[in-house]
């Protein structure tokens, strides 16, 4: 699933692209891809440029003369960059077509979602969305994050899954964060220190930027896919040793998702 990282990658090769660009054609080929009627999502499009490609959370945003449009990848939503005259996958359900090139959004489980709304209604969009900081956000302290979880006697594994304290942790980031912090995924969200809380904030720049690096886990925009998962310390380890002490990797149930973590490093607070 793209978490903040492959929206990020994304965001960055898509506004080497497609900023400055007018999009010409607009073809959606499933109707419940999109949130408003696919006739007024086209024509609300088509001729408008691209000014600024942006994220917020998960959430990709294509800033255009009079509109946005706001796209959710779900679980396996993907964007390519391919001639104008490249072929349609059988899973390409909405195609974007420029002067030079096409932007295929490809999707094999269909819960991606696009909509297409005025520019005044991006901040109420974002606020119903009750979305928590960015992870580069000054205000991400440990005193927020206390503040936040003082009511939350559960794991802290299901707090970074919670995109209203700290958007666009997903399951692989949750995993690594928190053993660079040495923290069990079952530890009380409402007994951690402010140093600890300070190590999660310390490690999820940590983790976040060493993936951007690596454009992350997942296919880009040119196919190729990230190449962070070859530098993962405990996600989809099971079994295998801890590079720190030798212990071997557990999978369990945490928060309701499968979650990998070292006994031994990752002490339960």
């Amino acid at each position: 699933m793209p978490e903040l990282v492959e929206v990020e990658t994304t965001k960055r090769d898509l506004s080497k692209v497609i900023e400055g660009k007018v999009i010409n054609k607009v073809a959606v080929y499933l109707d419940k891809i999109v949130y408003n009627k696919k006739d007024q999502f086209i024509k609300t499009i088509e001729g408008q440029m691209v000014n600024k490609v942006k994220r917020r959370g998960k959430w990709l945003i294509f800033e255009l003369d009079k509109n946005y449009v706001i796209i959710h990848f779900r679980m396996e939503g993907r964007f390519y960059h391919l001639p104008l005259d490249a072929k349609k996958d059988k899973h390409d359900y909405v195609i974007f077509y420029f002067d030079d090139f096409s932007l295929h959004y490809n999707d094999p489980r269909l819960f991606g979602k696009m909509e297409v709304i005025e520019k005044d209604e991006i901040d109420k969009f974002f606020l119903d969305k009750k979305l928590g900081l960015e992870y580069i956000d000054p205000n991400l302290t440990p005193k927020y994050l206390k503040e936040k979880f003082k009511s939350h006697h559960t794991d802290i594994k299901k707090m970074l899954l919670d995109q209203s304290f700290i958007t666009g942790i997903g399951n692989i980031y949750a995993d690594e964060i928190l053993f660079e912090s040495k923290i069990s995924p079952k530890s009380y969200a409402d007994k951690l220190s402010k140093n600890k809380l300070q190590e999660i904030i310390d490690n999820t720049k940590v983790v976040f930027e060493r993936s951007l690096k690596c454009k992350g886990t997942y296919p880009n925009i040119d196919g190729k896919r990230g190449t962070f998962e070859n530098h993962l310390k405990v996600h989809r380890r099971e079994g295998e040793p801890c590079y720190d002490c030798g212990t071997i990797i557990k999978k369990e149930k945490v928060g309701g998702r499968g979650t990998y973590y070292c006994s031994k490093c990752q002490r339960r607070v």
